[in-house]
């Protein structure tokens, strides 16, 4: 988790506390939820909360010539000047990854990670993360002198699995799939349009953080509850639109 640009720890720890504490952030006492789309019933879906089963959608690839130097971790230091993209939705799951290029391109080449990729924990105990914004990159091609050819990009990310720990520089991830789920599908089709990325708000706007756990509490709803609750659904009508 992010401690010096994205989130203080007073801020994770307030974050926490108040949905712990806080009554205004149980579900318990909302009693209209949405019901199962194509046959998926919220909080039943296969590789989300506790769900056994395994992540279902199409396995993301890299573009031929790009791979990853190192591993995929947690970020547990916010922006880095060493970042050519720092971007995504929700704070739970923040990670860091280098991409390069290879000697067989000759330009640059451009990475979509698309809306619905999902990374994966390869840490027991840790959360898996949705991206739910299309997010691009532009990785350099091969040029004289040491890491020309590299981009470091940082995902924000939301979790899927409310009872796991978010992301620290202890846990490793792997490309998972860009989910079919028709109840995640139809949960972002309800965000389209809305000012969600972090690169949508001046960098510290408290409203941003505000919208990130209002839109995560939501999603926790189908991956972890009874599906989306009215007051869900009111909030994500009222976040604000590009």
């Amino acid at each position: 988790m992010t401690k010096n640009v994205l989130l203080f720890p007073a801020l994770l720890v307030s974050l926490f506390l108040s949905c712990v504490i806080i009554p205004a952030c149980s579900k318990s006492d909302k009693t209209s939820y949405t019901g199962s789309i194509d046959g998926e019933k919220p909080g039943k879906i296969p590789g989300m909360g506790e769900t056994p089963g395994t992540l279902q959608g199409t396995q993301f690839k890299l573009p031929a010539g790009v791979s990853i130097k190192g591993e995929i971790r947690g970020n547990d230091d916010g922006r880095s000047s060493k970042d050519c993209v720092f971007d995504g939705t929700g704070y739970w799951v923040n990670v860091k990854m280098t991409l390069q290029t290879d000697s067989t391109t000759t330009g640059p080449v451009t990475v979509e990670f698309p809306p619905g990729l999902v990374i994966v924990s390869a840490s027991e105990g840790f959360q898996h993360g949705l991206l739910i914004e299309r997010i691009l990159v532009t990785v350099p091609p091969v040029m004289p002198g040491p890491g020309s050819n590299e981009c470091q990009v940082s995902l924000l990310m939301y979790c899927l699995n409310t009872a796991r720990k978010p992301s620290d520089i202890t846990a490793t991830y792997k490309f998972g799939p860009i989910t079919n789920s028709p109840l995640i599908k139809d949960f972002m089709s309800r965000l389209a349009g809305k000012k969600t990325l972090y690169s949508d708000y001046v960098e510290g706007d408290p409203e941003w953080h505000t919208n990130q756990e209002n839109i995560q509490e939501a999603l926790w709803g189908l991956t972890d509850g009874h599906g989306l609750s009215d007051y869900d659904l009111e909030v994500i009508s009222k976040l604000p639109g590009r």
